[in-house]
This record gives C-alpha cells, structure tokens and sequence, in this order.
C-alpha cells in the first residue's frame, strides 16, 4: 500500500480512472453525487473529500479520484539501475 502523504499529483474525472496506471487513494466530489466506490454506493456533498484506497468507482459525474502513478505508489525496491536482487 503506498504512503499516504496527503499530497497528490494526479486527478482524473471518474469516469476516466487509469486502475492499471494509478493508484488513487482520495474522491472529491464537485457537487452532490452519489459515486459507487468500492462496491459501495456513496452519498456525498458538494466539495466533500473521502480518503480511501479506491480499487473500484463508477463514472459518475462532478466526481474525481486523486492519487499518484502506480510506479511512483510502489516503486522498485532498489534504487539502482540493475535488476532488483
């Protein structure tokens, strides 16, 4: 699980969530909406944050998911240029 900094440095609509390339552990809604995130059908307020670990969420309008690139949230344990050991 990456470290949760509490600073971002993506955000897509919903309805463009890249799961294979990010990892997005925050939802705003810019309006009343209800997202299903997770599995979980969510009621949220206009500009509302939730912090979670989103592995799931529904193209639902005025909804964004924030978070980091995938290879940045679970970088190679080496910092070397060779393969890992």
């Amino acid at each position: 699980m990456p470290l949760n900094t509490g600073v971002n440095s993506i955000i897509h609509e919903a309805v463009n969530a890249d799961f294979d390339n990010n990892v997005y552990i925050q939802v705003y809604a810019g309006a009343d909406s209800t997202p299903t995130i997770n599995g979980v059908v969510v009621k949220m307020g206009a500009s509302t944050t939730l912090d979670i670990t989103v592995r799931t969420i529904s193209p639902t309008a005025d909804v964004f998911v924030l978070g980091d690139k995938r290879d940045v949230a679970f970088g190679a344990p080496s910092l070397s240029n060779s393969p890992n050991p």
